[in-house]
């Protein structure tokens, strides 16, 4: 989970401009995500595969679901009262939809991701606690084996060949860029092939500058905060977010 916070930045804050040179806004960027957002990005960055846990997997898949179309300010204001609905993925995933819907409605009335998130608690509790006489831990990490690129994620209900890379970041895929609208934008507006050609340039230049290299996740991460705080807006292209839209509704 990559929440916001609510932050008063002085008047003389050196904000990220879409007019700035990529390596500029870049630059500005990560001093702003360092300063306001450094244990967030400490906290993905350490995250690995391995030692993902069942529960951190359904948390991490409940946030990408509620926070896709939706405001990441938003959701991170409710997830606690959201997982607090949805209670463990065990349990969710023998009850009713009736029941479940009855207690998230009161936080967010979105009945197609609340099924979602159901039927994913479903297929982790089938894989979990299968009959083959394996251990709860054997066949988590067989789960984990399957399920863990971006190829399988996608398959998930309500994740898509966008968010797939976004969950595939959260759960300890550290080399993911999500190919995301703002992420679209600037890449388009800087001249880059793709997003991910946008995040290996600024990878490089870090490098570059500092001898770091980070993951291109924590690359993505730096630039969201900074495109999720002052927007895109000013460089969209009209019908882009239509053809986003689609895209994620055929998946």
């Amino acid at each position: 989970m990559e929440p916001h916070k609510v932050l008063e930045l002085g008047p003389d804050f050196d904000a990220p401009s879409l007019s700035d040179k990529p390596t500029e806004y870049f630059r500005k960027a990560l001093k702003f995500a360092l300063e306001h957002y450094g244990e967030e990005i400490e906290r993905i960055s350490s995250v690995k595969p391995e030692n993902v846990t069942p529960d951190f997997f359904f948390k991490e898949y409940v946030w990408v679901v509620h926070a896709t179309g939706f405001s990441a300010k938003a959701v991170g204001n409710f997830m606690p009262r959201l997982l607090e609905a949805y209670g463990p993925w065990e349990t969710l995933s023998k009850e009713s939809f009736g029941d479940v819907m009855e207690r998230v409605k009161v936080v967010c009335n979105n009945p197609q991701k609340a099924r979602a998130v159901q039927e994913t608690a479903r297929l982790m509790s089938d894989r979990v606690y299968g009959g083959d006489g394996a251990s709860k831990e054997e066949r988590w990490d067989e789960f984990k084996t399957r399920m863990f690129t971006t190829t399988a994620l996608a398959e998930l209900p309500y994740i898509g060949k966008v968010t797939c890379f976004h969950l595939g970041r959260n759960v300890g895929l550290l080399d993911c860029v999500k190919p995301d609208l703002h992420f679209v934008r600037m890449a388009e507006h800087w001249g880059f092939a793709d997003c991910t050609k946008m995040c290996e340039s600024m990878q490089t230049w870090l490098e570059e500058e500092t001898g770091e290299k980070l993951p291109l996740g924590v690359i993505d991460l730096i630039l969201w905060y900074s495109a999720s705080s002052w927007g895109t807006s000013e460089i969209k292209k009209p019908g882009k977010r239509l053809l986003m839209l689609v895209r994620h509704s055929w998946r």
